[in-house]
């Protein structure tokens, strides 16, 4: 179920995410498809590899190269969204670990 292009890249996610989250669909859920999107547009564009085949290391390139310049809050928000894309995949028993980093708590002010 490999993507052809980005659009469907995108459209992978948005299913993979909206079958696994609960919530308000018009608040944190519509947020993080948002943000999932991107990443979803962001990996395909360099690996062209859609949600279903992603491996840690499509996803810590983009904690470490995407969102680096990110405030931290920002990035604070894409890991939270990273995490559900991990947890939906069910690897978060492999992949949580490694995917730590200064993004993984929000600042403190």
């Amino acid at each position: 179920m490999r993507p052809a292009n980005q659009q469907q890249a995108e459209r992978h996610m948005e299913h993979l995410l909206n079958r696994k989250l609960k919530g308000n669909r018009s608040t944190r859920v519509k947020e993080h498809t948002h943000r999932a999107k991107k990443i979803a547009t962001v990996i395909w564009t360099r690996f062209h590899v859609g949600p279903y085949q992603y491996q840690l290391k499509h996803l810590k390139w983009y904690m470490d190269t995407r969102i680096r310049h990110l405030k931290p809050d920002t990035q604070y928000r894409h890991w939270l969204t990273i995490k559900n894309i991990v947890d939906v995949l069910n690897k978060e028993d492999n992949w949580e670990a490694q995917l730590q980093g200064s993004w993984t708590s929000p600042a403190k002010h």
